[in-house]
């Protein structure tokens, strides 16, 4: 590999995490209400081709960014408001959709491998073994289902194209991100939340807020990596490795390694008796 060539991905600033207000709110919620509205509408007209309904909390959950809330919200209501996006078409696999979910699977494709394409090269530019690297195998495969999905037909398209829409969101890497952070602080509840002290570590990681500013946080420390390099004895009951094997361990992780100050001592007063 050339070491002088020059870098091709062109690192992007940090998006950041969509901080809802009561519009918000109003706009989706009233989005889903009428997607979900027509729907009902073209089933009772016999209309057997329809995309599903979405359930409000369980989209809102899948949002992370205001670009991806302004995208969802304006395709819901393409659909809605657009007959033609409502009539159906067959793709070269032969599976029946909307326009309107070709029309977003379309998008979704082409974001997708975009995205996989920018994480394969970061690969190239950081690894002379990149044919052996696993994880560049497996974007290779996930890049290759995706460009393959409208040839796909039955349960194979409905996995694909779920895959592709989790690949194609606007804010991917938050909500990647974010499932990274919430299965992390899930960790450090279950193992940790005996020890003295284990509040200052939950402060210091609550105060990263964006999720990926987060991950990056814990992949620049190997303390905080080894958080998943412990095995549990079941006969003991005891957790061993990384700093949650026991409470000295563990203090010596936060205050020396991490650098999280150390409580105050508030030091009481001796009460003075007068002869």
């Amino acid at each position: 590999m050339d070491n002088n060539k020059t870098p091709l991905i062109i690192r992007k600033t940090t998006p950041s995490i969509i901080r809802w207000n009561r519009s918000d709110y109003g706009k989706l919620s009233y989005a889903v209400r009428m997607f979900n509205k027509k729907i009902k509408e073209l089933e009772s007209l016999d209309k057997n081709v329809l995309p599903e309904e979405f359930n409000y909390q369980e989209l809102k959950d899948t949002i992370y960014s205001r670009k991806e809330l302004n995208r969802v919200i304006k395709s819901l209501r393409k659909f809605s408001n657009k007959e033609s996006q409502q009539k159906t078409i067959k793709l070269e696999g032969g599976e029946e959709i909307t326009r309107w979910e070709y029309s977003e699977l379309k998008k979704a494709q082409k974001r997708a491998i975009g995205t996989i394409q920018e994480k394969a090269w970061e690969i190239i530019d950081s690894d002379t073994n990149v044919i052996g690297d696993l994880e560049f195998k497996q974007l290779m495969r996930t890049k290759e289902s995706i460009e393959d999905l409208f040839n796909r037909l039955g349960s194979e398209f409905k996995r694909t194209a779920k895959r592709t829409l989790s690949w194609g969101k606007k804010d991917y890497e938050l909500w990647r991100a974010q499932i990274y952070r919430d299965n992390y602080m899930n960790k450090v509840l279950s193992h940790m939340s005996d020890y003295d002290n284990y509040e200052l570590l939950v402060k210091k990681l609550n105060s990263i807020e964006n999720p990926i500013k987060f991950y990056e946080y814990i992949q620049k420390s190997d303390v905080l990596q080894d958080l998943f390099l412990f095995y549990r004895d079941k006969a003991t009951a005891q957790t061993y490795g990384g700093f949650t094997s026991n409470q000295e361990a563990f203090d010596y992780a936060i205050f020396e390694q991490l650098g999280i100050p150390r409580p105050k001592v508030v030091k009481r007063k001796r009460k003075q008796f007068k002869k």
